[in-house]
């Protein structure tokens, strides 16, 4: 059930599709064996009820009559028991965050935003993660990668994209993103330095399925040098994967299709 709804949530994520995410996160001790379970609500109706049918009403009323700004907590009653869910939600608009404001970044936000992304910045230098130099973001996060990891609702982005300074940021950022529903999971490197890091995570437990979904080193082969060239490469990936397209020359298509 719970990786259907993930299942679910990548597909959505990939056609810009929205939802709210309903997750019980407490529950009397009769219904202990429900925490964690989740549900979706699409085009107004949801999925598949949470609990039963009678409680997803109650859900239901309360999505319905709250206006949703944020991650919020909501408790509800039902049959003299007191439960709490946690509400968030997957925008309709594709929302891209990239982690690490250098070089690469720049060129990269303007490209995910002239591509229909509306993109999170994220960086822990002043110098760096600033309006100025992205004015295409739709937000600048000046913050440690680890706090502001914790506070962004990770489950709305559809590309994420690793593109930090360093080894030990790279690891922390992948650690955090990994298992999150996003089609499209990337991460700057050589391929020396991106065995070393999926070495490590696999040694420290993390899902080897999941790993296997990480883009890296990231981007198309374009022969890229420049980090204008670099960024079209991933944008062109992100692309790619979105439209689930061959990555194939059209004039290629095109010599194979008068051959047929």
């Amino acid at each position: 059930m719970k990786k259907d709804i993930f299942v679910r949530l990548q597909q959505l994520a990939g056609e810009a599709g929205a939802a709210d995410i309903i997750t019980l996160i407490s529950a009397p001790a009769q219904q202990a064996g429900s925490i964690g379970q989740m549900m979706l609500i699409t085009g107004g109706q949801y999925e598949e009820p949470l609990i039963d049918e009678e409680f997803t009403r109650l859900i239901m009323a309360e999505v319905n009559r709250a206006e949703w700004k944020r991650p919020m907590l909501i408790t509800i009653e039902y049959a003299g028991c007191q439960y709490r869910i946690f509400w968030d939600k997957l925008s309709r608009q594709k929302s891209a965050l990239v982690l690490g404001a250098g070089h690469i970044s720049q060129p990269l936000t303007q490209m995910l935003a002239m591509v229909g992304y509306a993109v999170t910045v994220v960086d822990d230098r002043p110098d760096f993660a600033c309006t100025a130099r992205f004015p295409q973001a739709e937000q600048v996060v000046c913050q440690n990668f680890s706090q502001a990891l914790e506070e962004l609702s990770l489950s709305r982005f559809g590309a994420i994209i690793i593109v930090t300074r360093g080894h030990r940021s790279d690891m922390e950022c992948l650690r955090a993103v990994i298992d999150q529903p996003a089609a499209y999971v990337g991460m700057i490197g050589s391929q020396g330095r991106v065995r070393v890091v999926i070495n490590t995570l696999i040694e420290e437990g993390f899902d080897k399925d999941a790993l296997a979904r990480l883009r890296a080193p990231i981007g198309l082969d374009i022969g890229a040098e420049t980090p204008a060239e670099i960024a079209l490469g991933i944008v062109s990936e992100i692309v790619a994967v979105n439209r689930n397209a061959s990555c194939q020359p059209m004039s290629e298509k095109r010599r194979g299709k008068n051959n047929g």
